[in-house]
Order: structure tokens, then sequence, then C-alpha cells
């Protein structure tokens, strides 16, 4: 769980566990207490169906079998339904404290190479140098990426 002193902001991301709100400087799960979520039940209740969907995405992209090539393509479009509802949940989230939703970026594959502009609007991602590892910005429509 996060332990950092201050109160940076978070991202909603998949990371194979059941708390998917992050720090963005340590990247470990962020208390739900700590967001003030205890008064916010439509959220909390849009936090976990996001979670769901998007586990479930995740795994049939995982499991390298016959949905594969399917489940990438809905983890790599901005627009897909799961995204959606996950900035809708960032929203959301964006108004107890600063929040930034996580898009998926295959780094398993040999073609790889980071995102240099937002998949939302286009424009350049800014380099957020507070975290442990490299991550890029895009302010305005609050997306976070790996940026190595």
């Amino acid at each position: 769980m996060c332990a950092c002193d201050d109160t940076p902001p978070v991202k909603l991301m998949h990371a194979l566990s059941y708390n998917p709100v992050h720090c963005m400087n340590c990247n470990l799960e962020v208390r739900p207490e700590m967001l003030r979520l205890a008064s916010e039940a439509a959220t909390i209740d849009a936090i976990a169906f996001w979670r769901r969907l998007y586990d479930a995405i995740d795994w049939l992209w995982l499991d390298s079998g016959e949905y594969e090539d399917w489940a990438k393509q809905q983890l790599s479009d901005i627009s897909s339904a799961v995204h959606v509802r996950g900035r809708a949940v960032q929203n959301d989230l964006n108004r107890l404290r600063r929040c930034y939703y996580w898009f998926f970026q295959d780094q398993s594959s040999d073609d790889y190479e980071p995102l240099e502009d937002c998949p939302s609007c286009g424009k350049p991602l800014q380099p957020y140098t507070q975290g442990i590892f490299p991550q890029a910005i895009c302010e305005s429509c609050s997306i976070v990426v790996v940026s190595e």
C-alpha cells in the first residue's frame, strides 16, 4: 500500500489486484479510505464494475488463445467500451483527488514503441518525473502511459 507522505496524484489502472487505484509516484495501491470513497457508493460500484470488465478482457489477452487479438484490440483502442467506462470512473475519482487513467500498451510485442502522443487527443505526452519509473501524461485528457 502507498505510504507517500503527501497526496500525490493517483491513477486508475489494472494490475491483477482487487484495488485498481494506484499512486502515481510509488505505483502502489492507494487505500480507498485515503480517497474518502466511503460516502461515494456509486463511484465504488463503478470502480468495481470497471475492474471486473477490464480484468476479463485482460485475461483473454493474457490467455494467448483465440480471443487474444480481439482483446488486444479492445485494450489498444482508447474509444473501446472498457476505456470509455474507465475514463468515466477516472473522472469521478478526479473529483476526490487528481486522477489519471492508465492506458494499455503491449510492451511484450516485438514492435513495441512507447507512445509519444496522447491516444485520445493526439497531443504530445509530457514526462511525469515524480514516479519510480518513467511515465508520460496528457494533462488535458488525464491519460498516463509507461514511457520506456
